[in-house]
């Protein structure tokens, strides 16, 4: 039951509390823990043809580096396996919940457990919710985990 768990992260405090679940859930099954993170490379929708995109990019995919080596950091302190994978390249600009939907089908994840952001007003009309999108199109079981506030 759930040899593999896939995590995607982001480095928010919600998708940090999804991959404490997943840890606590992976201890009690003995399961491997893969996180995922999905570069946005949504900020390509407004390049207007200067040359700071491909140092924004870079950026954005160290910092996506550093919150994989962190979730691996605190998986191996729980006496857990982990894989990390870093997808750089979304099939579609801004397509986060495609790629962690492919991620999914690829991984032979068992399970996804994924942070709840809890968007409202305007931002969620026009964004989406990444984790909706994933619960409703995921063929896998999905654990939606809902931010604590802080």
């Amino acid at each position: 039951m759930y040899a593999k768990i896939l995590v995607p992260v982001d480095g928010s405090h919600t998708a940090n509390q999804a991959l404490d679940e997943a840890i606590k859930l992976a201890k009690a099954l003995g399961s491997t823990i893969e996180v995922l993170h999905v570069v946005d490379n949504s900020h390509l929708l407004y390049d207007a043809g200067l040359s700071a995109a491909a140092g924004v990019h870079d950026s954005v995919v160290d910092a996506g580096q550093t919150i994989l080596e962190q979730a691996r950091s605190r998986i191996a302190s729980a006496g857990l396996r982990s894989e990390i994978r870093l997808v750089e390249e979304p099939v579609a600009l801004g397509d986060i919940p495609g790629a962690i939907l492919k991620a999914a089908k690829d991984s032979k994840a068992e399970l996804v457990v994924i942070g709840s952001h809890g968007r409202t007003g305007f931002r969620k009309l026009v964004l989406g919710s990444v984790a909706e999108k994933v619960m409703h199109q995921c063929p896998l079981p999905v654990w939606i985990i809902r931010g604590k506030e802080t």
